[in-house]
């Protein structure tokens, strides 16, 4: 069944549960109950695979003949379809050179992967990490400026009739700031195992996206920290996990004094697991039991990034809106070179992407050192 029939399907069952305990004044049944459950998780996984089909088929339905392609026009793609990935790899095919089937024909077939801010849920946004938690600003030139804020001195008061009012202190600065380009290649792979095997294209593109991801990821985290301004907090010599939590409540405490909103952690790997394996004198666990699995729960009701990419001994408390990171309108792109191992048959894939981070407010995070 397609996600749009099973989308339909799936509401007029629902709606008919409803109604029919409306009618007759009954409530729902457990099973009803998490039936409707699960099936709410699965309609909005649908709504997004309609969406994204969507914005896809209307890429390539300029490239394409008005033709169906795997069950689908895609010249109609825009207003009311979806594309399958099969569906839009025999799309980019037969947009190439007529009677050529191969992966990339003509020279090179370019895929661009757009960054977009989302509200992930806690646990969910370990595919792209930061870059899934903070704003992301498109950029029409290469080099740009921002304002960032140094000074936030709120003297508000009560004034009597005649008296002076007080002076807040915002101080603001332009920083210059350029896009740098993030790029790497794969290893040439045979023609043929390529043209035979549609999981390693997937696969290739996937780990270069994914190693793009992840050294903009890691220089975002070492910018923000080095950034001049942000507060910090050092706990004492002789680390324990409960002397680090106790540290990332202290980081977000002065966040919020400062009038900002902290909703974000970001913790190496080691410093979490040693946090959420701790126990007390009784030997039971702080963080909740073995047999309570699921994504990794956050640090004092936090948002929580257990992230590779963070220095070790440190960690990040944040507000989120006072940090960003900029690219341009391409965003990541993934093009194959069909020229270069032309004498062998080969090819070979280039991902890239321009970023850079941009810190509008350094006060709004602060930096915690675990001493050893």
């Amino acid at each position: 069944m397609d996600p749009k029939s099973e989308l339909a399907s799936l509401l007029a069952k629902n709606t008919a549960i409803v109604a029919e305990t409306k009618a007759t004044g009954r409530n729902l049944s457990e099973a009803e109950a998490a039936q409707m459950e699960q099936d709410a998780a699965r309609i909005v996984e649908l709504k997004g695979i309609i969406s994204r089909g969507e914005a896809a088929a209307a890429r390539v339905a300029p490239f394409a003949e008005p033709r169906d392609v795997d069950g689908f026009d895609a010249h109609e793609a825009g207003a009311k379809g979806y594309l399958t990935a099969s569906g839009l790899k025999a799309a980019v095919r037969k947009s190439a050179e007529p009677g050529i089937k191969a992966l990339v024909a003509g020279g090179s077939t370019v895929t661009p992967t757009t960054l977009s801010p989302s509200a992930l849920q806690l646990g969910s946004f370990d595919s792209l990490g930061l870059l899934s938690l903070i704003p992301i600003k498109v950029r029409e030139t290469a080099k740009y400026s921002y304002v960032r804020q140094s000074v936030r001195t709120n003297n508000a008061a009560v004034v009597a009739p005649g008296a002076t009012k007080p002076t807040s202190v915002f101080t603001v600065a332009s920083v210059d700031n350029a896009l740098a380009v993030y790029a790497h290649l794969s290893e040439y792979v045979d023609k043929f195992l390529l043209e035979d095997n549609d999981d390693l294209v997937r696969f290739l593109e996937a780990e270069l996206r994914d190693g793009v991801y992840r050294k903009v990821t890691a220089d975002a985290i070492a910018t923000i920290a080095g950034t001049s301004g942000v507060q910090t907090v050092v706990t004492s010599a002789g680390y324990t996990p409960a002397k680090g939590a106790d540290a990332v409540y202290d980081a977000a405490s002065k966040v919020s004094q400062l009038g900002f909103s902290p909703d974000l952690v970001i913790l190496p790997v080691s410093v979490y697991d040693g946090i959420r394996t701790s126990k007390n004198t009784a030997g039971d666990y702080l963080g909740g039991n073995p047999f309570e699995g699921g994504a990794r729960q956050g640090l004092w009701g936090f948002p929580t990034l257990v992230s590779p990419d963070i220095a070790a001994g440190t960690a990040l408390v944040l507000s989120t809106d006072a940090v960003g990171i900029s690219t341009d309108r391409q965003g990541v792109v993934t093009a194959w070179d069909a020229a270069t191992g032309f004498d062998k048959n080969q090819l070979r894939a280039r991902t890239e992407g321009r970023f850079a981070t941009d810190v509008f407010q350094p006060a709004a995070v602060a930096k915690v050192t675990f001493t050893a």
